[in-house]
């Protein structure tokens, strides 16, 4: 049986310690896939002021959804060792948070680009999937694979409650492995003035590792 995910209280939620935290240091690498075309085209430094959207910790405030000056948030996939030590390839793992639910990889549809970024300060981040602290909030595993409506109300409720972090680090979904952050507008000064990276994704440059992704989670790549 799924676990069922209950609503937050903050008044359940302990107070925050270094062990609930993840420090990502500077010059950590993060990768993601933007959309520079269609009629909300982005860049590879944009955070989302619009939501909340259909995304798992839109911290934004509830439906429906607006813009909100004050509250932005982006997902990045950061280059750090996993639960094996191992890092796992942002690329893939932005590759299948964006293409997942669609199932088919498109390279040209919107101007995809994959971009890579090296942070300029230390990131303190709430740790959702290797520490105690999901417990003791009186959550479950289901905040990061369960339905996102009610883990978006935990973001919401998160973010009032630990003003002093930057965003949220928890496990893929898609790869329970791999690790995602959603990094909020409190963690924008740590982005570069430039990428290290910044690629579309139907340059012949990532071809053959988006095969080669796309092929081991069973995705089609088309180019139309």
């Amino acid at each position: 049986m799924a676990e069922t995910l209950p609503s937050p209280d903050p008044g359940a939620f302990p107070d925050l310690t270094e062990a609930h935290l993840r420090e990502v240091p500077a010059g950590t690498p993060f990768g993601r896939i933007f959309f520079a075309g269609g009629i909300y085209g982005t860049s590879w430094s944009t955070f989302r002021s619009w939501g909340p959207t259909t995304s798992r910790f839109d911290h934004h405030y509830l439906a429906p959804p607006q813009h909100h000056p004050d509250r932005a948030i982006v997902y990045v996939a950061p280059a750090i060792p996993g639960p094996t030590g191992e890092v796992y390839p942002a690329l893939k793992l932005c590759l299948a948070e964006c293409f997942r639910d669609t199932g088919v990889v498109n390279l040209n549809r919107d101007q995809p680009y994959f971009a890579v970024f090296e942070t300029t300060r230390k990131l303190r981040l709430l740790d959702l999937a290797d520490t105690d602290w999901v417990l003791e909030a009186g959550a479950n595993g289901a905040i990061s694979s369960g339905p996102r409506d009610r883990s978006r109300e935990w973001g919401q409720t998160i973010y009032a409650h630990y003003p002093e972090i930057n965003g949220l680090i928890y496990p893929s979904s898609n790869a329970p492995q791999a690790r995602n952050v959603a990094l909020w507008e409190r963690g924008a000064d740590a982005l570069p003035a430039r990428p290290t990276l910044h690629m579309p994704l139907s340059d012949v440059g990532l071809r053959a590792a988006i095969e080669t992704y796309a092929g081991q989670m069973r995705m089609p790549v088309v180019r139309a």
